[in-house]
């Protein structure tokens, strides 16, 4: 099946110019930005001067701060929005330091000290060769007898 190249390319305009008219993703009122730039204000004045969310809200909505169709900000909506607000800087925050993550590996390995090397237990060290003969080595067999035998009280038939 053959396509129209030069049809693919207009439609594709046509649907490109009716998603940047779209309203998703872009400032509508105004209300975020306005309330991510006075956040920690906004914070102390419910934190430490005792304002509701709604009587800030409602401060807010005298000086313009509208939601949705022009609406007057509400306190549920304030909420919302100083959640959002702080989830997403929070984000960006952890994100930033994973972005750094090699430097900080490349310091953790400077500060290791280079003389100690990693070393097997003694238990998983290997006999020296000609050190046991194989008469003195426990067999397969003989090691899940010993672990049976351990656990033989739990397994008593009633």
């Amino acid at each position: 099946m053959n396509i129209d190249l030069k049809r693919l390319r207009a439609d594709m305009k046509q649907l490109k110019a009716r998603r940047a008219a779209s309203p998703i993703g872009k400032i509508k009122t105004g209300a975020t930005e306005i309330i991510r730039n006075n956040f920690e204000e906004i914070e102390r004045l419910h934190h430490e001067d005792g304002a509701s969310w709604t009587e800030i809200a409602s401060g807010l909505a005298a000086q313009g701060v509208t939601q949705g169709e022009g609406q007057p900000l509400t306190g549920r909506r304030l909420t919302a929005l100083m959640h959002n607000i702080r989830t997403r800087a929070e984000k960006l925050k952890s994100k930033g330091g994973a972005r750094n993550r090699t430097t900080i590996v490349s310091k953790r390995l400077q500060d290791v000290p280079t003389g100690k090397r990693v070393s097997l237990s003694p238990e998983m060290n290997r006999p020296a060769v000609g050190g046991n003969s194989p008469e003195e080595m426990v067999s397969e067999d003989e090691i899940r007898r010993t672990e049976l035998a351990k656990h033989a009280h739990l397994l008593r038939k009633r």
